[in-house]
């Protein structure tokens, strides 16, 4: 949608078709639990699209004139530690160090020099994140120019563990660093993926979370307002089955319907398992790599509570709540066994948990003094016994065991205060989109091999599909990876760029 947006103001005939009943993809709000408790089932927390000029400088007018709103928490995210201990991270540096100081003074200085680097790295890092991305090579050879940019080499190329082993002693501090960059489907021993976790700590303090007044959905609403300020024409229900292509060309879709649309362009958020089905005489060297890729190791699982009543944490002081409430182990060896465990295909021993309440902060998406209290919990998509399959026959038992955790967690917790819950399987999330092929909400992995110019392969990172001019592809699964991120702003980048339309001139100004 964003990208489409981006093509409507620059005075393009734009015609945008949606599978769903509602607009919007992942960012879905919906009224799952209980009538009037909106619950966010896929992406809720609005991290990385702080950064992007779409909302840095309100390039399509979505909060000037098209209605999004953001609130912004002073806790990003917080970790409780099953003895009690907890540590807050705040946008503020300050105030992080302080907490962290509760646990290790030194670590509160080794976090202090760890989040200033990459703070210093930040709008390197940012200025190429919501453009089409510079090939793997000439990206390398830049970074090798200076002592930071090789710096930020080695830490490419180590896992998020190594790297914080280089700066802090703590046990903790590590576990809470860990689970937060965890959020991205990105184990702690992954080499290669050490890069997140040092960019993430200039994030933290540069660009505050953002919660979504009204929802998740508030975002796609804001484009939808836009799309059609700008004559876009806007169908629901309308999947498309495949990309018409002829003599090198693409030239429009085809409905399931059966029903045929022309178009110069086509846009399509095809992941890339999908494209040798869905486009039409694509290349083998094209469409092999892009079945290779892999999706994340681990997926998440969430169990969605409508209540009448604010839930009330059991033994956690109200300075540890967040934006994200995470649960952990104290220990850094029970922590990484979690991901052991996932990768067997078994449920983490571990009482690991994220927890969202939005309510405390957006009272607009429950009844009056209600709450929509969400948790989540890392887990396989395959299970041991049966694979994915397996959900099916065991997500009755799976929900009770999860809600059972959380129910320790709080105190009120009750058949008085639950007006009702949903859980939801990664076996949920791969049958709602296309896109999250085996409950991977981020599309694809976020690997070394997929990353920048390489995401999703080489021949696709560029967003244009070769052998089928006018085709070009927008989605979690390329450049930029993470949540919501705003990365169809990279698609119009690549379109107008092709089309001779000054980008630059086009976000000039407002709408």
């Amino acid at each position: 949608m964003i990208a489409a947006a981006y093509l409507a103001k620059a005075g393009k005939k734009v015609l945008v078709l949606e599978r769903n009943a509602v607009l919007g993809g992942g960012t879905m709000t919906q009224e799952l639990v209980a009538p009037g408790f909106l619950h966010d089932p896929h992406s809720t927390l609005h991290i990385l699209i702080q950064a992007n000029p779409v909302i840095q400088n309100d390039e399509l007018g979505l909060l000037s004139k098209f209605g999004l709103e953001y609130l912004y928490p002073d806790a990003n995210f917080s970790t409780v530690f099953d003895d009690g201990d907890y540590i807050v991270s705040y946008t503020d540096l300050d105030r992080t160090c302080a907490s962290i100081a509760r646990i290790s003074e030194a670590d509160a200085r080794g976090y202090r020099a760890f989040a200033e680097q990459s703070l210093a790295l930040l709008p390197m890092i940012v200025q190429g994140m919501f453009v089409p991305p510079p090939t793997q090579g000439l990206f390398w050879a830049l970074l090798d120019q200076s002592p930071e940019g090789q710096t930020m080499m080695a830490n490419m190329q180590r896992s998020m563990l190594d790297v914080l082993n280089q700066y802090f002693e703590s046990e903790k501090v590590k576990i809470h660093l860990l689970k937060c960059a965890a959020e991205l489907l990105v184990g702690p021993e992954e080499k290669g993926t050490g890069a997140l976790i040092f960019n993430m700590a200039g994030f933290i303090h540069r660009f505050p979370w953002g919660i979504p007044v009204g929802g998740s959905i508030a975002l796609a609403k804001a484009l939808e307002a836009c799309l059609t300020f700008h004559g876009a024409e806007l169908r629901v229900n309308a999947e498309v089955e495949k990309v018409r292509v002829d003599g090198g060309r693409a030239r429009g879709v085809t409905l399931k319907t059966g029903e045929t649309v022309d178009a110069d362009i086509v846009i399509g958020q095809i992941h890339p398992w999908l494209l040798d089905e869905m486009v039409e005489n694509l290349d083998l060297a094209v469409t092999r790599p892009a079945l290779a890729t892999d999706t994340s190791g681990f997926c998440l699982m969430w169990l969605m509570y409508a209540l009448n009543q604010q839930p009330q944490f059991r033994d956690v002081p109200d300075e540890a709540r967040a934006a994200q409430t995470n649960f952990a182990p104290a220990s850094l060896e029970a922590y990484l066994r979690t991901f052991d465990d996932v990768r067997y295909g078994d449920l983490p021993r571990s009482e690991m948990l994220s927890v969202l309440d939005h309510t405390v902060w957006d009272k607009r998406r429950a009844p009056e003094g209600g709450s929509t209290l969400t948790v989540s919990a890392f887990c396989p998509y395959d299970l041991r016994d049966g694979g994915a399959d397996a959900w099916e026959h065991r997500a009755a038992e799976i929900e009770t065991h999860m809600h059972e955790m959380v129910a320790r967690r709080f105190s009120n917790l009750t058949a008085d205060t639950i007006v009702g819950r949903i859980f939801h399987s990664p076996l949920d999330a791969a049958r709602y989109s296309p896109t999250f092929q085996r409950g991977d909400v981020g599309g694809i992995g976020k690997f070394f091999y997929q990353i920048g110019g390489h995401r999703p392969t080489p021949a696709l990172a560029q967003y244009a599909v070769p052998g089928a001019e006018g085709l070009y592809l927008a989605g979690t699964f390329m450049h930029p990876p993470g949540g919501v991120t705003g990365g169809g702003r990279a698609t119009a980048v690549r379109i107008c760029g092709d089309l001779g339309i000054d980008f630059d001139s086009l976000c000039g100004g407002q709408s």
